[in-house]
């Protein structure tokens, strides 16, 4: 490792021979144990190669016959891989002999599978482990019932005027809807048939102009209305009618003054729980999967504490 021996200060050389024994690792090799030369180490697992202070094991050629030979172990494809893994160590060693352990893509490279390497040793197996039972998810359903509910919608018909603040105009717009709902009342057709809404009587008695033209019409609405004041007086109205085809009174408020048809029901429903089975595990899953991360790294906070250099 002559580079090391050209470097000035201590704390260089020992990231040098940090990065080398990396860069040995990245490319299948492995760095040599202590300071004996001819020794073959680890007898589980021989040395087969040396190129200057990288080593080829035994360990580190089975996987290279895995990885580029299709898993053969002939002798033919043992020779072929020790050529391609000493032509590895070679180019490793000319890499760092010429300074290529301080390109920044080198650092970025080896830092990237460093730390997805230790993921999948320390962080994957303990996520692996994570297991929900039936009587868990069954918890979670019944704990979170209402968010498996879907709620009753009405489908509304309106007729609305608005006085604003002269109470002769009031009177006079009572009066008219009074005689609309009289109109309705009476017409058995219309009585019949829900479905029409208000029919042509929506075009003279509504200011309302997305409806007015569409019997009056307005759409589906559950109980608390919309975001404005408007759908929500006409929801509140709605909602209290009893039957299907009703027409309530004439109703004033300060949103102008409301008679109002319960046109059809989409009734309440609860999606059952096998039909939200799966997603409560999915949901669950990713939940205790954060918990599991943030418990690994608080614990790599407190062992290997990231410090800035001023």
């Amino acid at each position: 490792m002559g580079i090391l021996r050209r470097l000035g200060s201590e704390a260089q050389n020992r990231r040098l021979g940090v990065l080398w024994l990396i860069g040995s690792l990245l490319v299948g090799c492995s760095p040599k144990k202590g300071a004996d030369t001819g020794a073959q180490g680890d007898l589980s697992d021989p040395v087969l190669l040396r190129v200057g202070t990288l080593e080829v094991r035994e360990t580190d050629l089975f996987k290279h016959l895995d990885e580029a030979h299709a898993g053969r172990r002939d002798e033919a494809a043992r020779k072929a891989a020790l050529v391609e893994l000493g032509r590895r160590g070679q180019l490793v060693a000319m890499a760092f002999s010429s300074g290529l352990a301080e390109d920044p893509e080198v650092r970025a490279e080896v830092s990237r599978v460093l730390s997805n390497r230790a993921k999948e040793l320390y962080l994957v197996p303990e996520l692996k482990k994570i297991e929900i039972s039936a009587e868990r998810l069954r918890e979670l359903y019944e704990t979170n019932l209402n968010q498996f509910q879907a709620n009753e919608k009405r489908q509304v018909a309106v007729l609305w005027l608005n006085p604003g603040k002269d109470p002769q105009r009031l009177a006079m717009y009572q009066k008219k809807l009074k005689s609309a709902r009289s109109w309705v009342t009476e017409q058995s057709g219309l009585t019949m048939s829900p479905e029409r809404g208000f029919a042509e009587l929506a075009v003279d008695h509504s200011e309302h102009q997305a409806s007015r033209y569409a019997g009056g019409i307005v759409g589906w609405m559950e109980r608390a209305g919309g975001m404005d004041e408007w759908s929500k007086a006409v929801a509140e109205i709605v909602f209290g009618l009893k039957e299907i085809g009703e027409v309530s009174e004439v109703v004033t408020r300060l949103e102008g003054i409301f008679l109002v048809r319960y046109l059809a029901q989409t009734p309440s429903v609860t999606r059952p729980f096998e039909a939200v089975k799966s997603d409560l595990e999915r949901m669950e899953l990713r939940r205790l999967k954060e918990e599991v991360e943030a418990e690994f790294f608080l614990q790599l906070d407190q062992k290997h504490p990231v410090q800035r250099d001023p």
